[in-house]
């Protein structure tokens, strides 16, 4: 999948933190459909937020749940 044009790494997470703020649970695949992007796009991403604390990570199964 290309690259977003102006899309930098704080937008990406940006977004992802508006994201969760309307819908607070969602899979890392539903986000990646929503915003557009790559699994492991988005995956890095949360990863970042997670290491942050800004995000919270449930894992159900082998699935990956966020929250705020």
């Amino acid at each position: 999948m290309p690259k977003k044009r102006g899309f930098t790494p704080e937008k990406y997470q940006s977004e992802i933190n508006m994201m969760l703020k309307v819908e607070p649970f969602m899979s890392t695949a539903e986000i990646c459909k929503k915003m557009n992007m790559g699994y492991e796009t988005a995956l890095k991403y949360l990863k970042y937020l997670y290491e942050r604390q800004t995000v919270k990570l449930k894992m159900v199964g082998n699935r990956r749940f966020w929250y705020k």
